[in-house]
């Protein structure tokens, strides 16, 4: 994978592409390590029982008794797969498998896990921390390092750095790429509706440096009212796209909290079913 830039207006730091990697395999171990902790009969026949029709998982027998172990091992599989096929449907809904892991992340992780979940889940899209909270920032990523989360020799030191060196301006990410690029603010920002795309693109480049950063500034704050891109310390009951997790999943009032969060009405008499 490409790295990780973390960039204000004076400065950047790097995250290697090789520590992407790693930001993904910590969201999908909050995953493992928290449906490990379950009793496995129980929860074998809730995740069956809340596969997709047609996923291969439904092809055998529901588990129970010897063959709770590897059903459960053929499941964490499926969990970390490429494809990254929903493993979850409920009421004709079929969840999105790293939407799960990302918000199971942000409700059991520790403070380096949830800044691996949105690293992971908004880099390419400019997540970024505001000047009064970089100190906080860094204090995560050095938090990371010490317990192990994070890898030294990495980009971690530096990007720590750059974090602490002022507190008076944004600190923006970007996925190979320096942040911000053309792509950072709306054409109607450049010129008319009419205007071709070489000229937009001429006009981009010719504009002053301190004047790029602060128009894509600017739109970022826009797209951060919809996208909530902002990271902040407040951060433990942040959720992506449908907020559900694999914590919800496991919860006695499960039923509830996935009607709730996909508006959905309670079904009437309801039993012990998905």
């Amino acid at each position: 994978m490409s790295y990780i830039q973390f960039q204000d207006q004076q400065g950047s730091a790097t995250l290697r592409g090789v520590e992407r990697f790693r930001l993904l395999s910590l969201v999908q171990d909050s995953t493992a390590t928290l449906l490990r902790g379950q009793r496995p009969a129980k929860l074998v026949t809730r995740l069956h029982d809340l596969l997709p029709d047609d996923h291969e998982l439904r092809f055998a027998s529901a588990p129970r008794g010897r063959q709770t172990a590897p059903w459960l091992e053929a499941y964490s599989a499926a969990a970390r797969s490429i494809f990254n096929d929903p493993l979850v449907s409920y009421r004709g809904h079929q969840l999105a498998l790293m939407t799960m892991q990302l918000n199971t992340a942000m409700t059991v992780g520790t403070e380096p896990v949830r800044l691996a979940a949105r690293l992971h889940g908004q880099c390419e899209i400019n997540c970024w921390v505001d000047g009064p909270h970089r100190t906080w920032l860094a204090d995560v990523v050095e938090g990371g390092l010490d317990d192990g989360s994070f890898r030294a020799g990495l980009g971690w030191e530096s990007i720590a750095d750059l974090l602490r060196q002022r507190d008076d301006q944004p600190v923006v990410t970007s996925f190979s790429d320096h942040f911000p690029t053309f792509w950072s603010v709306p054409t109607t920002q450049l010129g008319s509706p009419d205007t071709d795309d070489d000229e937009l693109i001429h006009r981009w480049e010719t504009l002053p440096a301190e004047e790029r950063w602060h128009l894509a500034l600017q739109e970022l704050r826009v797209r951060t009212a919809d996208a909530e891109l902002e990271i902040r310390p407040d951060w433990a009951s942040y959720r992506y796209g449908h907020t559900l997790s694999f914590h919800d999943l496991i919860a006695e009032d499960h039923q509830e909290r996935f009607d709730r969060a996909l508006g959905l009405p309670p079904v009437p008499n309801r039993s012990d079913r998905p």
